[in-house]
């Protein structure tokens, strides 16, 4: 079983390992997350604009969490590989969209199994990005990983989203340590559950798709 404490601390030595990156790539991904166009009436080039912006977030999203992943296992990535992982943008898609949609349709059931299935397939994003395999098999390997560790992790979220509350609060400059140490201390707990229930499927070249 993870230990909530010792991936915040595991986490905090990895952000003062990769400082550089880790600041650069949420700083990054904070602006992006700031940008907003507005105008008073509808047109085209609005419309693309703001598409535009999306796929480009998307990717970033992906890219960030990459950089992370990469970081944790020893590596040293450098701030313009958050642009690389777009070959598996529909995939990372494709999972968000059913995430959102079960998440979605629980919270409408009272509220309380929106809750279970969120902290449940929780790591599904993560999972695609980092093995690259589909959407659904994605979803079933979190769901094995999560199994028996709902209050913990529920536990372990709500901390994380009080983090990043105070740094918020900080003028935004506070989500420049909030949002790594979060990042690394989620991906801790991903790998140490992963590695308990021993199921996590192993990218390998049939798992990475040369088209996506």
């Amino acid at each position: 079983m993870f230990s909530i404490e010792e991936s915040f601390k595991y986490a905090w030595g990895k952000f003062k390992e990769n400082l550089k990156t880790s600041v650069l790539a949420t700083l990054f991904i904070v602006v992006l997350s700031l940008v907003n166009w507005k105008e008073d009436h509808f047109s085209f080039l609005l419309f693309l604009a703001v598409l535009i912006l999306i796929i480009i977030s998307i990717i970033v999203k992906m890219g960030y969490s990459k950089l992370f992943l990469r970081m944790y296992d020893g590596e040293k990535p450098e701030f313009f590989d958050i642009f690389r992982e777009y070959r598996i943008f529909w995939r990372y898609l494709g999972v968000s969209i059913f995430l959102t949609l079960t998440v979605a349709s629980g919270l409408l059931l009272l509220i309380i199994p929106g809750i279970f299935w969120a902290v449940r397939f929780s790591f599904a994003p993560l999972i695609v990005i980092d093995t690259k395999i589909e959407p659904i098999r994605a979803m079933r390997e979190s769901w094995t990983i999560t199994k028996g560790s709902f209050w913990k992790l529920l536990g372990f979220y709500v901390l994380i989203a009080l983090i990043n509350l105070v740094g918020v609060m900080f003028f935004l400059v506070g989500l420049l340590v909030s949002l790594p140490i979060s990042t690394f201390s989620s991906i801790n707990v991903y790998r140490k559950l992963s590695d308990e229930k021993a199921g996590l499927i192993k990218t390998s070249p049939e798992n990475i798709p040369q088209n996506a």
